[in-house]
This record gives structure tokens, C-alpha cells and sequence, in this order.
């Protein structure tokens, strides 16, 4: 297969990212980038609108974050999006402006599909393509068979091009939000894709062959020698669809291109590929649960090959409104939201331990990049608040709510009391169209007309027997609504400390299922696939290994949170109560090997596990909060089990629902691991 066919190979939301340095003491190359969105197909096309020309608007502003000026970053969308339109801006705004050791990025948001193969590379016999504006949908012999669409090869032989002009020193991006395939969908959600084909029905009915030998997939390997370095990140395996979600302010965005902008505008300057690969795995397991991201390249080196300009330590005033309040340079895309507590400092403050800030305040409304801050004593001096430095005091991590569709018959008897119990809490609102959730009937006979909980890509979260009392079917689908709100939050809740710096490592082993028995550990090399996913399947066995990489002792716990959203609480173990929360602690500059008792073995359901490791200063013990659903909590909680707490709902009657949820900055580190479960 050719080595762009790999790029595209799923083009189900795809990007990619690659930099290096280019050491030169004069001043860098400009970045350059070219953004194409297609979203408002035309009627007579057959594909659906979407919500391309959102993801742009997230793109350019974490763009903006990591250097790319405004001039620098040229847009193509709609009508002006056509094969010649799109091949002519490579050509004229990467191609002919690249320079030796630059930076260029492509992104491409719009529908995907697969199109006969035409030269026989292709395993499955078809070639993935973007969709321009001017490419209708269906395959219409002798008038319409494909010629409109951008193939793989067509769009990586221009992306050589411009890899060739950068050179061995520079680096290229290329993100392609889009899906090809699929085995259609249930849900609310709107997917960027078809399952339908560019091609005839007789090479379909062949399954992709066309006559030609499917022997000769490859022309022979590429000398990368004279390239610019390229890592390719994909938003799902092949055959998936690529689902919309909705970001902050409630616009549809590519579930992909949101993921990417939120981490890349929160990075660290010396973040390597593979960590911004598993926080957008952890993104992704929240927005698009159902979609396993994929890359390919070398993971280990540092963004923009050192040239990351990264998240600032602290936060700059962008504008003092008024003695009472200012604006600061930072927004939901970096992680703050509406009730984060921040404190002004001198200028050149380096630690704020100990120190007296000068002025105190609260974030009141934080849109992508910027946020609107309140303060508790009002600064009459303008030089003085535009001069400060803003740190971080109490994170506030975003509004606990969560949304659904009704596809029940309106006369089902359970919707009077779910909406009656729905006016007692914030956290659950019903939507008219598209939601996170979806109540529907199951449409499997066996079950005889259970109802389901669906999330807007049709994963089941759960299935409820329709013989129950309309009271007890209201509860429990309120409840298991709360529940996938929970685990969302805790999804993605990320907490840094330079205090307690903990990191844990899975590593896969042999033993004997018999007698089970430890037999020694597997490379984690072999559980990982060529596009840099951890798989375990059903069965394998684990243990953890957790390394204290600061100064003093830490404790932890280690959080599963299952596909289905069920949350279990490994370390210490939910299952042994007589298992102490003063066990779990590495002293520092040391590495924890847990012993064998805590070997793990896979279990269903199939899909995407998410880790949490939680490190704190203290004992942290966070079964009784779990078991309890918040209403028990220790005499000694330690603030990360009151942050647990107050994120559960324990009925429908519960006031606590939709507010932010907070903590101190500085109390709590969380390490997060995401891998795939298989069969």
C-alpha cells in the first residue's frame, strides 16, 4: 500500500501531526497553514449539512496559541471548496510559500468516502477520498462515477511536495476530520461519512475487485530521506463513523478536531506525540466513545520538534473592564471554566507559595480562549492589573450536565414522571434534536420491547426491562443518565502537581489460568498495533508498576472506568475491605511493583477502558464515597473524595446537579491511561 494510502487509509476523521528543529539562530521560517471546510453540501449532492466551519474556528484559535499569525492562515470553505479549488490552495498557500526547515499545516473538514480502487493498491480494493463541494453522493454510471473527489494518492503526492520544499528539518500537520465507512449508526449523532460507495454495483458485489491482481500493494518504499517528518493521528479504525459533538458554547464540531484543539492548546512545551495522543484518546473516549483513535509515526519526539510554544505557567490580563473585574488571555480550551478561583501576582512571581496575591478573584464566563474575572477587592490601577500575573487557586472543572433525546412515543407512560423528576434537578435536560443521549426502545425482539439508553453514537449504556413500574423506570433511567454525566466529568478531569508527580505503567503478563500463576511479563511491545493503540484482549492478565518522580512520599488510587461507564475502584480494591488506604503510598524518587494479589485480569465489555490514577499527600480512600454514591464520607476525607462526592447524584430529587465542581490546583496529580478491550 502506498504510504499515503496509510495517511488516508481511514480519512474517519484523521490528522496528523509533525515537527522538528531546525537549530538555526536566525529567526524561524512563519508557520503557514491552510484550513478547508465543507459543511454546507448542496441539496442536489445527497449529503448532509455539517458543522465543518465550527471546527475552523477552534483550529484557528489554538493555532493562534502555538504561533501561527493571523496572516499566516488562510481558509477555503464551502462553494470555493472544489477539487480544482482545493488542489490550487495546496498548491498556492503550502506548496509555493514553503521554506526549508518551515512549519506547514493542512486541515481538511468535511465528508470522507471510499471510491473504487483504479490501480490495483488497495487491500480492500478501494481508495479513501475527500469529498469537495462539486462530488455528489451516489455512483451514477456513465454521469457521475467519482471523478470529483480527491483520492489518497492525488492528495499525497501534492503533501510530498510540499514535505520536499520544507526539507529534512521542517515540519508538516495535516488534519482530515472526515470519515469514509461505516456499519451505519443508531443515535442521535451526526456522522461526517458514508457508508455508501463510489463505485459500481458489480465491482461492490465483488468485494472490491475489480479483475487486477491484488498482489502488487506496494510500489516500492518511499526515500524519506529529503522529507519533512510526518506522525499521522486517526479518530477511528476502519469501518467507523466519525461523530459530531457539541462543544462548550453548544456549537457541532468534529469530535476530532475538538479533542485535538483542546489538548494542543493545553500542551506543555516538551509534550511528545504520544502524550498528546493519550489525552486525545481520553478526549475522544468522552465525545465519541465509540471511535478508537489511531497513529502512526515517531511517537517519542517533541511537538513541533521543540518548536511547541506550549501553555504559559500563568495567565496575562488582556484587558482590565474596571476596578471590579478583568479579562484574561485563557479559556475553556485551556481547561478554565466558570468558577475557577485565580489569584493576581507581581510580575516575574515564580512561586506563589506562601505568598499574599494582590488581588483575589472568580471566573464569572470563559468562552474558547478568554475569560471575564470578578474580583473580591477592586484594583483602581489599570498598570497594576494589566501587569500582573495570574495564577491558578481552585480549578473549577465545568458544569456537570448532560443532555438527551427522546425517541419514545410520546404516550409512553414513563415520560410524565421522568419530566416530573426532571424539574428537581439541572444536571439532565431534554433535547429536541441532537443530545449525548437517546431513549428509544430496544429493536432487538428477544428482549421484548426493553427500553434503552443509547449515547448519540448508539453505544447501549443500558437496557431497562419495559415490565417495571413506570415510578421505578423513571428512577433508573434519571439515575443511569446521572451516572454517564459522572463518569464523563471524571473522563476528563485532569489535575497537574508538580508536588506529586506520580505516573503508573500496565504492563501485560503470562501466567496460568489454572492455577493462575505469575509467569513472567510479556513486551508491552506486543500489545501495542502498528497505530500506537494498547489492546488487551478478554482475558489477558496485567499488573502496575507506580513511579514517585518527586521529593516526597504520595499516595494513591486507581480508578476503571469501564465502556459501559461503570466506575470500579482497583487500589485499593472495592472487592477487600480490609485493604487500608495508608498501603497505597511510594516514597519518593521510587517505583512501586505491586504484588501479585493486585494482578488484574480482563474482563467485557469490549471497547475503550480509561485508567485514573489519583495521587495525592494523604491517605485517599474513595470506596465509601463510591459505594454510598456520595452520602457516606470519611471523618478524615481528603479533598479529592469531597470533589468524588459532590459529583454524584443519588436520585431525582437531588439540588446538586449542573453546578461546578472544584478544588485547589495544587492538592491533587491525575494520570490517565486509555487502552482497547477485544475479543
Amino acid at each position: 500500500m502506498k504510504p499515503y494510502a496509510c495517511l488516508l487509509l481511514l480519512l474517519i476523521s484523521s490528522f496528523a501531526f509533525c515537527f522538528a528543529n531546525d537549530g538555526a539562530t536566525a529567526a524561524a521560517p512563519p508557520k503557514k497553514a491552510l484550513l478547508v471546510a465543507v459543511g454546507n453540501y448542496p441539496f442536489e449532492t445527497g449529503w448532509k449539512k455539517i458543522s465543518s466551519l465550527n471546527d475552523i474556528v477552534l483550529l484557528r484559535k489554538a493555532l493562534a496559541k502555538q504561533g501561527f499569525s493571523d496572516a499566516d492562515i488562510h481558509e477555503l470553505t464551502d462553494e470555493a471548496a472544489t477539487k480544482q479549488g482545493i488542489l490550487d490552495a495546496i498548491r498556492q498557500f503550502l506548496i509555493e510559500t514553503a521554506q526549508p526547515g518551515g512549519v506547514a499545516f493542512f486541515h481538511f473538514s468535511g465528508h470522507g468516502q471510499q471510491v473504487a480502487d483504479d490501480n490495483g493498491d488497495e487491500l480492500d480494493g478501494y481508495d479513501e477520498a475527500l469529498v469537495p463541494i462539486n462530488s455528489p453522493l451516489v455512483f451514477n454510471p456513465g454521469v457521475y462515477e467519482g471523478e470529483n473527489l480527491i483520492r489518497d494518492e492525488e492528495l499525497g503526492d501534492l503533501l510530498d511536495e510540499v514535505r520536499r520544499k520544507l526539507g529534512p528539518t521542517g515540519h508538516l500537520t495535516v488534519v482530515l476530520d472526515a470519515c469514509h465507512s461505516g456499519t451505519g449508526t443508531r443515535g442521535s449523532g451526526i456522522a461526517r461519512g458514508s457508508t455508501e460507495k463510489m463505485a459500481s454495483p458489480s465491482f461492490i458485489a465483488g468485494n472490491g475487485k475489480s479483475g487486477k491482481e491484488k498482489g502488487n500493494l506496494d510500489e516500492g518504499a518511499k526515500d524519506e530521506r529529503n522529507l519533512a517528518p510526518m506522525v499521522s493521528f486517526f479518530g477511528a479504525a476502519q469501518h467507523q463513523l466519525n461523530f459530531e459533538t457539541k462543544d462548550e458554547e453548544d456549537r457541532g464540531v468534529g469530535s476530532l478536531s475538538y479533542a485535538l484543539c483542546k489538548k494542543l492548546s493545553a500542551a506543555t512545551k516538551s509534550m511528545t506525540y504520544r502524550g498528546l495522543f493519550e489525552q486525545v484518546k481520553t478526549e475522544m473516549s468522552i465525545v465519541a466513545p465509540t471511535q478508537n483513535p489511531q497513529v502512526e509515526g515517531l511517537l517519542d519526539q517533541e511537538l513541533m520538534g521543540g518548536q511547541l510554544l506550549g501553555a504559559p505557567e500563568f495567565l496575562r490580563v488582556l484587558k482590565w473592564n474596571d476596578p471590579g473585574s478583568v479579562t484574561l488571555e485563557g479559556g475553556w480550551l485551556q481547561g478554565i471554566y466558570e468558577g475557577t478561583v485565580v489569584g493576581l501576582f507581581p510580575p516575574e512571581t515564580r512561586s506563589i507559595a506562601g505568598k499574599t496575591p494582590i488581588a483575589k478573584g472568580k471566573v464569572s464566563y470563559a468562552d474558547a480562549t478568554t475569560c471575564k474575572v470578578i474580583l473580591e477587592s477592586e484594583l483602581e490601577e489599570q498598570g497594576t492589573a494589566k501587569s500582573a500575573w495570574v495564577f491558578i487557586l481552585e480549578q473549577s472543572f465545568g458544569d456537570l450536565s448532560i443532555s438527551f433525546r427522546n425517541a419514545l412515543p410520546e404516550g409512553h407512560p414513563v415520560l410524565p414522571i421522568l419530566r416530573s423528576r426532571l424539574e428537581k434537578t439541572t444536571v439532565v435536560q431534554e433535547a429536541a434534536t441532537a443530545a449525548d443521549l437517546e431513549l428509544t426502545f430496544s429493536d432487538d425482539a428477544s428482549r421484548g420491547g426493553a427500553v434503552q439508553l443509547l449515547t448519540n453514537s448508539g453505544m447501549v449504556c443500558t437496557t431497562f426491562q419495559e415490565n417495571l413500574r413506570p415510578e421505578i423506570l423513571a428512577d433508573r433511567i434519571l439515575q443511569q443518565m446521572m451516572s454517564v454525566a459522572q463518569v464523563r466529568f471524571l473522563k476528563s478531569l485532569e489535575m497537574e502537581s508538580s508536588l506529586l508527580p506520580l505516573t503508573f505503567e500496565i504492563i501485560p503478563i503470562k501466567y496460568d489460568p489454572q492455577t493462575k500463576q505469575y509467569l513472567g511479563d510479556l513486551p508491552k511491545e506486543e500489545r501495542m498495533d502498528e497505530n500506537g493503540n494498547f489492546r488487551l484482549k478478554v482475558g489477558d492478565g496485567f499488573r502496575v508498576e507506580v513511579t514517585n518522580h518527586g521529593f516526597r512520599p504520595a499516595y494513591f488510587t486507581l480508578l476503571d472506568i469501564q465502556p459501559d461507564n461503570v466506575m470500579n475502584v482497583l487500589m485499593p480494591s472495592q472487592w477487600n475491605p480490609r485493604e487500608t488506604a495508608a498501603e497505597f503510598v511510594v516514597d519518593a524518587g521510587s517505583t512501586l511493583a505491586l504484588p501479585a494479589k493486585y494482578y488484574k485480569k480482563i474482563e467485557p465489555p469490549m471497547g475503550t477502558e480509561v485508567f485514573k490514577l489519583i495521587a495525592t499527600d494523604q491517605p485517599i480512600d474513595l470506596r465509601t464515597v463510591t459505594k454510598s454514591r456520595g452520602q457516606t464520607r470519611s471523618a478524615s476525607q481528603n479533598p479529592f473524595e469531597k470533589l468524588l462526592a459532590d459529583s454524584f447524584f443519588s436520585d431525582g430529587t437531588s439540588s446538586r446537579g449542573g453546578g461546578s465542581l472544584s478544588m485547589s490546583a495544587t492538592e491533587v496529580h491525575v494520570e490517565t491511561f486509555t487502552f482497547v478491550i477485544e475479543e
